[in-house]
């Protein structure tokens, strides 16, 4: 298999025939490798993920996910090895019960009953949600459904995560258990996220998407650290920087 999980060469994309949302974008994401995307509202990000898991195909340029390039013929095999976690978790939650959306992907993907409800088990505790199990989607707080959004996707134990802005709605509690529990994955993160205090603790490469090109990448150390970079594509410093250097 190919060590590196994602491939993009000179990718372009547009929404009909409108202007390009995406322009030669080009990237890879290595094995167990930790990748954020940041940028400005309307800079790409969340179109970068949904044509990296086939919910949009580019009009142009190569895509491969472990060598396989991504086409409609191959978006089942695709789905197999990379989940994708939705900004909005109402809009992957769409079972009644918790235990039911968990359960969705492996049993429609033919597992056993059995090892259906070992994934259920095992995917629940991994985000410390078992608790959760019974429980309506619709009673849900954000947070609880973001947890449950992230479970659905632990269960087919993918080789690649995407997630975006996996930080909205989560209180501070559930916040650093997302960070714990990410940080502990051996599979490959792409991370698109505004909150880049998230990317810091979890990303160790960070890219710069900037009105559909990404402009800048590099070590997360040495891009997050960068105020006058961050600013010009509309981003601040992470405010633990800010802090950690005024207390200096």
């Amino acid at each position: 298999m190919n060590d590196l999980m994602i491939e993009s060469r000179d990718l372009r994309f547009a929404y009909e025939k409108g202007t390009d949302v995406l322009t030669d974008v080009s990237f890879s994401l290595a094995e167990g490798e930790k990748v954020g995307l940041i940028g400005r509202n309307g800079a790409g990000k969340s179109t970068l993920l949904k044509l990296l898991v086939g919910l949009e195909l580019p009009n142009t340029g190569t895509l491969r996910i472990r060598g396989i390039p991504v086409e409609r013929k191959t978006l089942s095999e695709i789905r197999r090895m990379i989940g994708y976690v939705f900004q909005d978790s109402d809009s992957q939650l769409f079972m009644t019960t918790v235990e039911e959306d968990v359960a969705f992907a492996p049993r429609n993907y033919g597992f056993s009953e059995e090892e259906v409800e070992k994934r259920v088990t095992d995917a629940l505790e991994k985000v410390r949600i078992p608790h959760l199990r019974k429980k309506s989607v619709y009673k849900l707080s954000g947070g609880e459904k973001k947890l449950a959004s992230l479970a659905t996707i632990l269960s087919m134990t993918p080789d690649i995560i995407l997630l975006d802005e996996p930080t909205v709605t989560l209180d501070p509690g559930n916040r650093s258990n997302l960070i714990r529990l990410l940080n502990g994955l051996d599979c490959s993160l792409f991370i698109a996220s505004h909150d880049l205090d998230f990317i810091w603790d979890t990303c160790s490469r960070v890219l710069i998407l900037s009105e559909g090109r990404i402009v800048c990448e590099g070590p997360s150390e040495e891009i997050l650290r960068n105020g006058d970079l961050l600013r010009k594509n509309g981003l601040e410093l992470p405010l633990s920087l800010i802090q950690r250097d005024r207390c200096k």
